[in-house]
């Protein structure tokens, strides 16, 4: 579908004129081909208008073509004011070296009619400076009509007189060099001279050395043996002019938009090269642009309006472009004019849903007089800061900075990907299941879906008295998905598992589990599609149920599809933008998620390595001996005893099972000794939020007020909190939570900042983003969740003053928030003790869950049940692999990998020699990491 923002007019654009002041900065020689011209041209036209005099004008046609061609050759005198030179004054070179070598002599002979300057200078011209100055020696004389010489010693910056090397990195490829002295007339209290200011002038062109063939310049100093290694292995490479288009692919992989506003963050900087971004500056108030964007919509806008494309300028505006789907399938655009007005027009699209759609959006020299600048702010495809976005998918997304007349099909080049995107979302794969199954499937329905049919027949009374709810007659899909996945996930190894093959009938079953809203399903088809373990390998259709599983908003499938877009592997692009998307969704989950850990389907993660037996003999259970000694000392009045206790309970850690009501107990046993202020303030927490107790906030304060009196600095921010939210004194509150941030409480340091951000400090009643800012960050740095969420939004947008755009770090920031997810906990804490009670296939199919999600912590324990299952040696390495990409690996996993290029059989010498580079780097990495054995292997 075509809209056209405006009527097309062919800009043009006048190449700039050159002016006298282009030639004077030119090198003496540079005027010798136009001045040959003048001349000649001036003989042809007084031979004509004079011809008595012609042999006379033929001479001096050739005495000056002769003088200056000798110019060329030697020295030569110019006077650059014949009438204004006193006589007697004279300068010329009585000796001067053919090529540019360092050290080299010059002598001038000169005589001055007066006291006078003389100069020596060299100068160079490269590809993109000329007169470049890089030696001048000055000095006076005041022997009048005294014939005289002058020695100088020319010292050459090494740029051009020596070649590359370790030391002289930085050469300038010449491409003239000229020696030249001036002769100026001076007086006490009168200016110096200059070159061009000087009464006589005489240069030399020199013959120049390719760097190649220059000498080598003498050591100044030793350089390590690795530096040494790594400039030889890096001094000859070819340094390539970076290649800039005026196209570019906003997007090259689908997105999947779930409606909410986490879009992708794209910023456009300057052109390098001076002609295009002389004429992108040209085009701010005569835009040329296009846009072409393929959608894929499942439904129309929930709200109002919804952000397909929108351009926020740094003044936090919406700018021009803002492309939005309203809640009834139309478009409405909108841009900005230069007079600082908004325009907008309403399409009347009715866009259909559950089709790919491409939008080609055109600015052609409007006559609005359009204000366009695509480097100020940034774009946003789909949801952002101000707006949601569409629910469904985004295709390839092509930008023209300059504009086209048509965007051709061809251009698309992720057609296939689109295609099989469609599939599973065209298909009605929904079932009208009464309570009481009075109607009857056909035979084809039973064998179209016979996966289905036959977990109904098996699980009738299971599944409508137990699992599923009943709403308006009909059974919850989701519960039924869940139920169909479960029941999968236990049989889908025990056939074939030496080689990790899956049964077609899993295969169908977690197909119409995905379908009925389980996207676990999705995530797990998703993995077994990409790791090849399907006949015959589609890397497509595991694409497909990633975005599947993403657009579902699966906290898994969110953090799986971030982690590959920031690695770049398994056939996902390496795009950090992308990356943040996904991330900033399930940052956010996490921030509500960490405000309800306490619930049931939450743990927080523990790190238990199954190959550590250490970390397997920290695991404790209610039954064993120190479980009950930590008890009874805890019931005897010890306080640590009792705080260890409250804690274990309260988060379920080593082993044992959360119970926030028994934690409240033994937390309150250990504050009311008034001893322990941490004890205290912990208390204090649970009596104002009321979790295991009843909440209580004068309870609450007094045992806060007593705790902050007592040295605790989490009391401090926890007396802000009550003054703000119960007291709603913000004057106190903010002095908290000063007091408690340069204490170093990251909640202090996180509070403070919301109170810059909203102003509500009644002595700073004022937004600043900036201080605000500072204290997410500072808060992040300790791993408060929420602060990490918003510190990484600003350092994605880089809209703020002084921040600029870094997201790498950003989604580094996201991507540690979102480990600590407490359903991510979860999935770990079951497939343990899955682990732990034997059911190993069970373990497996977990952990290569939460692995999807690029927590190195998984994907070691995968790589471990691989080799425990007898899955193969490609199962493992694929594991170990993933976890090293990470910034934080396990030693384990490096010592693996590099044990994996040690004895890995070679082709060639060559590969030998690369892969035993590899093994010394993994072997390397692991000692820094803290590896107990490569430690030892090297005090050996």
């Amino acid at each position: 579908m075509l809209f056209k923002g405006a009527i097309k007019i062919t800009p043009t654009h006048f190449p700039k004129s050159r002016s006298l002041q282009d030639f004077k900065s030119r090198p003496p020689n540079a005027f010798f081909l136009p001045f040959c011209l003048f001349v000649f041209t001036r003989s042809i036209i007084l031979m004509k208008l004079l011809s008595s005099l012609f042999s006379l004008y033929v001479h001096l046609s050739v005495f000056l073509f002769l003088l200056f061609t000798q110019g060329q050759c030697a020295s030569q005198v110019i006077s650059a004011h014949s009438s204004e030179t006193p006589p007697d004054n004279f300068i010329g070179f009585d000796a001067v070296p053919d090529k540019v070598v360092d050290g080299s002599v010059v002598r001038v002979r000169y005589q001055c009619s007066g006291q006078c300057q003389l100069a020596v200078e060299v100068v160079v011209s490269t590809l993109q400076k000329t007169d470049l100055m890089v030696f001048r020696r000055k000095w006076k004389s005041s022997r009048l009509r005294d014939y005289r010489i002058h020695q100088v010693l020319l010292r050459l910056p090494p740029s051009i007189s020596y070649q590359r090397d370790f030391f002289n990195r930085n050469i300038l490829d010449t491409q003239n060099v000229t020696v030249r002295g001036w002769l100026g007339s001076f007086k006490n209290g009168s200016e110096l001279s200059t070159y061009h200011s000087s009464m006589l002038r005489i240069y030399k062109a020199l013959q120049i050395i390719p760097p190649s063939e220059r000498p080598s310049k003498p050591p100044t100093g030793c350089p390590s043996w690795s530096a040494q290694l790594m400039w030889q292995m890096t001094s000859h490479r070819i340094h390539q002019c970076p290649h800039e288009s005026d196209i570019i692919d906003m997007l090259k992989f689908p997105l999947a938009s779930t409606g909410e506003r986490f879009g992708v963050i794209r910023r456009f900087q300057p052109f390098i090269d001076r002609a295009l971004e002389r004429t992108r500056r040209h085009a701010v108030t005569q835009p040329s642009v296009t846009l072409s964007v393929w959608i894929y919509l499942l439904k129309w806008c929930q709200k109002k309006l919804c952000g397909i494309i929108h351009h926020v300028n740094r003044k936090n505006l919406y700018d021009t472009v803002l492309m939005q789907l309203t809640n009834t399938g139309n478009i409405i655009i909108q841009a900005r004019k230069i007079t600082g007005e908004d325009e907008a027009f309403q399409v009347q699209a009715m866009l259909p849903l559950l089709k790919w759609i491409r939008l080609d959006y055109y600015i052609q020299n409007s006559e609005d007089s359009i204000h366009y600048d695509d480097t100020d702010g940034y774009f946003v495809i789909g949801g952002g800061s101000y707006l949601q976005g569409i629910r469904g998918y985004f295709g390839p997304i092509r930008y023209y900075r300059f504009g086209t007349k048509q965007v051709k099909c061809k251009e698309v080049k992720c057609i296939h990907l689109l295609c099989f995107l469609a599939q599973p979302h065209s298909k009605t794969v929904y079932y009208d299941l009464k309570k009481t199954c009075t109607q009857t499937w056909t035979f084809e329905t039973q064998i179209k879906y016979s996966t289905l049919f036959q977990l109904l027949l098996r699980k009738e009374d299971t599944l409508f008295n137990k699992h599923l709810s009943v709403s308006e007659g009909s059974l919850n899909l989701k519960d039924l998905g869940s139920v169909l996945f479960e029941e999968t996930v236990g049989t889908m190894f025990s056939v074939d598992k030496a080689q990790m093959k899956i049964t077609s009938q899993s295969m169908a079953a977690l197909q119409e589990s995905s379908c009925l809203g389980n996207h676990r399903a999705s995530l797990l088809l998703a993995t077994i599609h990409l790791s090849g373990n399907t006949n015959p390998p589609c890397i497509f259709q595991g694409h497909v149920y990633s975005l599947i599983g993403a657009l579902g908003d699966d906290r898994f499938a969110l953090m799986h599809a971030g982690y590959k877009h920031l690695m770049g592997i398994d056939g996902f692009p390496k795009d950090l933008e992308m990356a943040y998307s996904y991330y900033s969704n399930i940052g956010t989950q996490t921030c509500i998620d960490s405000s309800r850990i306490y619930e049931n389907k939450q743990h927080s993660t523990e790190h238990i390595y199954l190959n550590n037996e250490e970390d397997l003999n920290r695991l404790t259970h209610e039954t064993k001996d120190d479980f009950q000694y930590l008890k009874f000392q805890a019931e005897r009045g010890d306080i640590e005893s009792q705080k260890r206790m409250g804690t274990m309970l309260y988060w379920g850690q080593n082993g044992v099972s959360k119970d926030i009501v028994s934690a409240a107990k033994w937390i309150e046993r250990s504050a009311m000794q008034m001893k322990d202020p941490s004890a205290m303030y912990d208390y204090s927490i649970l009596l104002m939020k009321g979790q295991g107790v009843k909440r209580n906030y004068t309870r609450a304060f007094r045992l806060l007020r007593k705790a902050a009196a007592m040295g605790s600095i989490n009391a401090l921010n926890g007396l802000g909190w009550y003054h703000g939210t119960v007291l709603k004194d913000h004057k106190n509150a903010a002095k908290y939570f000063e007091q408690a941030a340069l204490n170093g409480s990251d909640d202090g340091m996180f509070n403070l900042g919301i109170y810059h951000l909203s102003g509500m400090n009644p002595d700073r009643p004022w937004r600043n983003e900036s201080a605000a800012f500072e204290q997410f960050l500072n808060a992040s740095r300790f791993g408060h969740v929420t602060a990490s969420v918003e510190a990484a939004r600003y350092l994605s947008m880089g809209s703020l003053e002084g921040v600029s755009q870094d997201m790498k770090r950003a989604v580094i920031l996201l991507k540690k928030v979102c480990e600590r997810n407490g359903h991510l906990g979860f999935m770990i804490r079951e497939a343990l003790q899955a682990y732990l009670q034997g059911s190993w296939q069970e373990a497996f199919v977990k952990y290569l869950l939460a692995a999807q999600t690029g927590l190195v912590l998984a994907q070691s324990n995968v790589a471990h049940l691989c080799e425990e299952l007898n899955l193969g040696y490609e199962c493992q390495w694929r594991y170990h692999n993933y976890s090293i990409l990470n910034y934080d690996p396990h030693p384990f996993a490096l010592l693996k990998m590099g044990d994996y290029y040690y004895y890995h059989s070679p082709g060639t010498q060559e590969d030998s020699l690369s892969l035993a580079e590899q093994a010394i780097s993994m072997y390397s990495r692991a000692a820094l990491a803290g590896s107990p054995q490569v430690t030892d292997l090297l005090q050996l």
